[in-house]
């Protein structure tokens, strides 16, 4: 065993308790106007209604995901209240079964330090960041189906009833998150492994039958709920059509929708190299070595000591491609095993090959602190110079210490996750919440807040906002096409609000603030000189 390599002693926990500083700052960093807020306003519709069987989305029935993500945060707004950390803290704490269970496949495929460094990098990705900031299914998803590969290869090992109930249990969470994709890839990846392997005993287990019995009953209360709302209700009409089986849509529809892309589009979906050139950004700071540990093995295939980790890699590349719908966080259910994937070629890596990775990845961290250290003093500085000159010197110091480090393998794995640590700090504690004063509907949230009698008559025209719904913990119903507002209070765009003038409404007063689609940012929109160039405005009025 190479001791220059191992991962323990104080340096260890101290990466992970910068990681799990970041994270947690995370945790009260408002949510977007987008599918975040969206995915909360459904769950609070749940804890209102005391109605956990329907997905409604302002009062439609919804059908595109499953439930879990809506119980879970309706069930932690019930402990915690209705807020930021409470919608949050469920996908955080999928994300840490998911660091767990990387390191148990990286101990089970590989090593102990495989597996404790897999998990490390894992941690460290800059989409896993964003995963657990712009809250989607994908921090859930993405552990749920590394928890059910490492349990189902540890039941294919140990021949364990416990992990085949596990690994079931694993795939019925994946499944009640994001539908058959849960289910798919862990089976996917555990049987390459197993044809790697010859391994034709394994599948003639009786305890996969019995493996396949409790995923039906662990999934059942998605399954009834499904059918509950749309199976005993033809008649509703969804997307235009009625006689919608939910049952039928989740088990096979919901998925196939998604590969052809014709009911939803999506950003890249005439580029089959999207992914590819995503994970330049989204796997930072380990994007570079990624590609290299990928094409490493390839080349020295018949060394390989796994094919899972190379293969669902390989696999799901090219399935995500080929489909018409492609967005960029569908990448995030890969990076637990890029994260296995380089971690096995690095402690493979002669000692001589060691010190040229370093500089290169000094290099990408370099490039990544001028960038961040860009944004924080020109695009969103950190306000006051006193804030400013303890944020440089705490990034200093956290530098200085990691590049101490000895022996050479430390001193990389420091640097890296110095480097991320410090990245996703600033942009949590500075640069993300400065992006909220540019949405309007939380700003007229939190001036709502000392006059909550506004939300007794209150409407939105031509726009919505659900981070308003979310912030004020109050669901407004859309109008009908063409009906004028008749509330006291009403948010409108500048179109909406030429329109009420023209339909002769009489205004107290007009409230204003500026807006932007915080889920698409631009070059205008980032630089302060062309930043009010690409903004709308955004009105609250009171009617006479």
């Amino acid at each position: 065993m190479n001791t220059d390599r191992l991962l323990s002693g104080p340096i260890y926990g101290i990466m992970w308790l910068a990681i799990a500083a970041v994270y947690i700052i995370g945790l009260f960093v408002p949510i977007y106007d987008a599918d975040p807020a969206h995915h909360a306003l459904i769950a609070l519709h749940m804890l209102e209604t005391d109605d956990f069987i329907s997905l409604i989305d302002r009062g439609k029935d919804y059908l595109d995901k499953p439930h879990l993500l809506f119980w879970l945060s309706a069930a932690s707004f019930k402990l915690f209240g209705v807020s930021t950390f409470a919608y949050k803290f469920p996908s955080l704490l999928a994300s840490i079964l998911g660091f767990y269970s990387t390191y148990r496949l990286g101990k089970l495929l590989y090593s102990e330090n495989v597996g404790k460094l897999a998990a490390l990098i894992y941690a460290t990705y800059f989409a896993q960041f964003l995963a657990n900031q712009d809250v989607r299914m994908d921090a859930m998803l993405t552990a749920y189906i590394v928890f059910s590969i490492w349990t189902l290869m540890a039941f294919v090992r140990t021949q364990s009833l416990g992990f085949a109930i596990a690994a079931a249990f694993g795939m019925a969470l994946g499944f009640s998150t994001k539908g058959g994709i849960g289910v798919a890839m862990p089976l996917m990846a555990v049987g390459m492994q197993l044809l790697f392997e010859k391994n034709w005993k394994a599948l003639l287990q009786w305890k996969w039958i019995l493996m396949g019995v409790f995923f039906l009953i662990f999934i059942s209360p998605v399954l009834y709920a499904f059918y509950q709302q749309f199976d005993l209700h033809p008649e509703k009409v969804i997307r235009g059509m009625t006689g919608i089986s939910g049952i039928k849509f989740i088990l096979l529809g919901q998925s196939i929708e998604r590969f052809q892309g014709e009911a939803w589009g999506g950003t890249g979906s005439n580029d089959p190299y999207f992914f590819l050139h995503t994970l330049l950004w989204a796997g930072l700071p380990w994007a570079f070595l990624n590609y290299w540990s990928l094409i490493r093995s390839l080349i020295a295939y018949k060394n390989l000591k796994e094919v899972l980790t190379p293969g669902i890699i390989i696999l799901m590349m090219i399935i995500l491609s080929m489909a018409q719908y492609k967005l960029p966080h569908y990448l995030n259910l890969l990076f637990p095993y890029l994260a296995l994937q380089l971690s096995g070629q690095l402690f493979d890596l002669p000692s001589k090959h060691i010190r040229w990775v370093f500089y290169f990845q000094c290099l990408v961290v370099v490039l990544m602190l001028g960038m961040v250290t860009y944004i924080n003093t020109y695009y969103f500085p950190i306000p006051g110079v006193i804030n400013q000159v303890v944020a440089a010197t705490v990034a200093g110091v956290i530098l200085f210490l990691s590049l101490r480090q000895s022996p050479l393998f430390l001193r990389l794995i420091s640097v890296c996750v110095a480097g991320a640590t410090i990245t996703f700090m600033a942009l949590n504690a500075n640069g993300y919440p400065q992006l909220f004063n540019y949405d309007a509907g939380y700003q007229f949230a939190q001036s709502t807040r000392k006059e909550p009698a506004i939300l007794d008559s209150f409407e939105f025209y031509n726009i919505y906002s659900y981070t308003f719904d979310f912030y004020t913990q109050k669901i407004h119903p859309p109008l009908l096409p063409g009906q004028l507002p008749t509330s006291r209070w009403v948010m409108t765009d500048a179109e909406g609000l030429a329109q009420l003038r023209k339909a002769g409404v009489k205004i107290a007063q007009i409230r204003t603030n500026q807006h932007y689609h915080l889920s698409k940012f631009s070059g205008k929109f980032l630089d302060p000189k062309t930043r009010f160039q690409v903004c709308e405005r955004r009105y609250l009025i009171e009617r006479y």
